[in-house]
């Protein structure tokens, strides 16, 4: 093929050209400049920031026909094989692909042989976390002592996986992240040479679908030139990706924030109509609360957007707290996740942007209950007339609620009698508490005073997801609106696979005669 990509035409060919990584060339040119060399070097840090590069320029900087250099010429013939892959003495090996004791023996063979052509033989061992323990074990000897004319690179984007033994016979260095100015500045450039437009703000955006990662930014400007040529707009952008724009999560924010759920409908309707992908929609829109939690504990430095957009987030994120920003990126991180076995994702967004905006109507009911300050009474007829302000300030549906007691006997058969309008009632609130909720069965009032509610075997994920603090005080709140009496639950899973009222009596407990005759809907006839 003719076309070579843009992220390899643009692969940084030394030191120099490598970016955002000041700390580590400097440590490797006077390493070099030095004689101090490592003989097995430790590359980590995320995808897509320079560390397979840099050990090709490190193989350059020992094998160029200039001498041991810190600039290497680049036109040499040592060079240009090492930039095409095709030096005999820098052998690149894919640890996914070979990682078994095997492959590391062949190599403990091969490494006593003398470079043919350079100086040094270089191994760059890349993504070498995938080693098993057994090829590490035997990689071991051969990393702390090899011979001199061996140099070990081993890059990796999860260094926690490699085991301590061969990080201590490593000089480790920290790949980071690439900030944001430094991927448009170096986009820009590539832009310009290449000799197609990009809009500044498309430039922007293609730059933080980077995430930090050259590569990554550099292979989306290379599909977004293939999709509309010379030309690039915000809005090509946009469809490429299937994010949300800046518009669209403004509106969702604000629709939360004045609980106008017709328009964060009508704004779920608008994102598909345009070809977005709702699942990154909803992941966008968890990044939006996050920068509006970000700068509202003051943490602006932490965040990579443009001044104008870093302008127009705080202003949004003056209609939040900072607890109401974490119960919004709760909800739709949940949302996130769940749209992976999901197969419905618009109407998990849908409910989510519920969810979301009850949550700021019930924070701003307690913001405004928290203004109300009652002092402690000195005296016993104090108390009295201060229990009766207190309950003449209280809604009438929470004074019933106090002021309701019944037997367990008759609380767990108003359950049962109300069990569907419960479930309704849930799922008008949280679409996965009514899912969890419909598997269990109300088996029993607990001495704690608490409803059990009973699971079949095998049915622990729903068990788990109903206790979840968001899922358990939604079925709970529920279960006081529908019953008029506070009632706290409890989940458990059946020992068997059957669940159902004959099958949740323990031994030794009686059983009355009207709960057998419900039981089996039988009628008394002597």
């Amino acid at each position: 093929m003719s076309y070579l990509s843009l992220y390899r035409k643009w692969r940084s060919q030394s030191f120099d050209e490598i970016i955002g990584q000041d700390a580590i060339v400097k440590t490797l040119k006077n390493a070099i400049s030095m004689n101090r060399l490592s003989h097995a070097y430790l590359f980590s840090g995320p995808r897509g920031t320079g560390k397979t590069s840099t050990a090709r320029i490190l193989a350059k900087a020992l094998n160029c026909k200039k001498g041991l250099t810190p600039n290497p010429c680049g036109k040499c013939d040592q060079c240009q094989k090492i930039k095409d892959g095709h030096s005999v003495d820098v052998i690149e090996i894919d640890a996914a692909s070979n990682r078994g004791i095997d492959e590391i023996r062949d190599l403990r063979e091969k490494v006593r042989f003398a470079p043919v052509e350079g100086r040094y033989k270089v191994y760059i061992i890349d993504e070498v976390h995938m080693l098993t323990s057994e090829a590490f074990n035997a990689l071991l000897k051969t990393l702390e002592e090899p011979p001199a004319h061996v140099i070990f690179v081993l890059a990796t984007t999860e260094p926690n996986r490699v085991p301590l033994t061969i990080l201590s016979r490593c000089q480790r260095l920290d790949f980071a992240r690439i900030p944001l100015p430094k991927i448009v500045e170096h986009l820009k450039g590539v832009a310009k040479a290449e000799g197609f437009g990009i809009e500044e703000e498309a430039l922007n955006l293609v730059a933080r679908d980077g995430d930090g990662s050259m590569r990554d930014a550099i292979s989306l400007l290379d599909q977004l030139v293939s999709f509309c040529g010379k030309k690039i707009t915000f809005d090509d952008v946009i469809t490429v990706l299937g994010t949300a724009d800046e518009e669209l999560l403004f509106g969702f924010s604000s629709a939360i924030a004045s609980e106008d759920l017709k328009k964060a409908m009508d704004l779920v309707s608008q994102a598909l109509l345009s070809g977005m992908s709702i699942p990154q929609v909803t992941k966008d829109i968890v990044g939006h609360f996050r920068y509006m939690m970000l700068l509202k504990v003051g943490s602006e430095a932490s965040i990579e957007l443009t001044k104008h957009y870093i302008d127009e987030l705080k202003s949004e994120a003056a209609k939040f707290t900072v607890d109401e920003l974490k119960n919004m990126i709760s909800v739709f991180s949940r949302t996130e996740i769940d749209m992976k076995w999901h197969p419905a994702s618009r109407l998990l967004l849908e409910v989510a942007l519920i969810d979301a905006s009850k949550l700021k109507g019930l924070k701003s009911e307690k913001k405004e209950n928290e203004n109300v300050v009652y002092s402690p009474p000195k005296t016993a007829e104090g108390k009295k007339n201060d229990r009766k302000n207190l309950e003449d300030l209280m809604p009438s549906s929470q004074k019933e609620v106090e002021n309701v007691k019944m037997p367990a006997k008759d609380v767990l058969k108003n359950v049962q009698e109300n069990w569907k309008k419960i479930l309704e009632a849930v799922k008008a609130k949280s679409l996965f508490g009514y899912v969890s909720l419909h598997e269990s069965f109300p088996q029993k009032i607990n001495e704690k005073g608490s409803l059990v509610l009973r699971f079949k075997k095998g049915y622990s994920f729903h068990k788990e997801r109903l206790e979840e603090a968001h899922n358990k005080e939604i079925v709970e709140a529920t279960l006081g609106e529908v019953l008029g009496q506070k009632i706290r639950t409890e989940c458990v899973v059946s020992d068997d696979d059957q669940i159902g009222a004959g099958k949740h009596k323990n031994a030794g407990e009686d059983v009355s005669l009207d709960e057998v005759k419900d039981m089996f809907e039988g009628k008394i006839v002597s």
